[in-house]
């Protein structure tokens, strides 16, 4: 089998284009914060009022200790986010959204809903359901088991799924 027709290889090239365009978006906004950057102030003010720790970024986007310290950091440099320590455990630090990366989200958020439009373009409503499903079952292939997942929240994409299994894929 050639490289260039397996599913892995266009998943790859599928992420590589995406990440290309979404970075250079934020190369326009001059936000200064890469693309996982801003997915993380998104998914830190979708929790707000919840205690949010690294631990949490790094179950929440498949990452490592290092990298989600290493991506925290900068964006707490840079004024986006705080790390404020928790009364129950000094040694805790819980992750705090700053006014700096409020006024950005509403710029993120519409340039997530137009690379979501493009990558879409063209499906109907079942063509979106179905590959939401597909992808739910590789990440399950994968070892990213629902649980770990944050719910997607589409429509036709069911989100009271039993947590042990998968969308089931017609």
């Amino acid at each position: 089998m050639q490289r260039k027709c397996t599913i892995g290889f266009k998943i790859r090239l599928i992420h590589n284009q995406i990440h290309k365009i979404m970075e250079a978006k934020c190369a326009e906004n001059e936000d200064g914060l890469t693309g996982m950057q801003r997915w993380i102030i998104g998914f830190l003010i979708d929790h707000d009022g919840k205690d949010v720790f690294q631990r949490d970024i790094e179950t929440a986007f498949s990452v490592s200790r290092a990298t989600a310290s290493n991506m925290l950091s900068v964006m707490e440099r840079r004024g986006f986010i705080a790390r404020e320590p928790v009364a129950s455990d000094a040694r805790l630090k819980k992750l705090v959204v700053l006014e700096k990366a409020r006024k950005m989200r509403e710029r993120a958020r519409r340039d997530v809903v137009e690379m979501e439009a493009r990558i879409v373009e063209g499906m109907g409503d079942e063509d979106v359901e179905r590959l939401t499903a597909l992808l739910d079952r590789i990440l399950w292939n994968l070892g990213v088991e629902p649980e770990n997942m944050e719910p997607c929240g589409l429509p036709g994409h069911p989100d009271d799924r039993p947590a042990h299994q998968p969308a089931s894929v017609r």
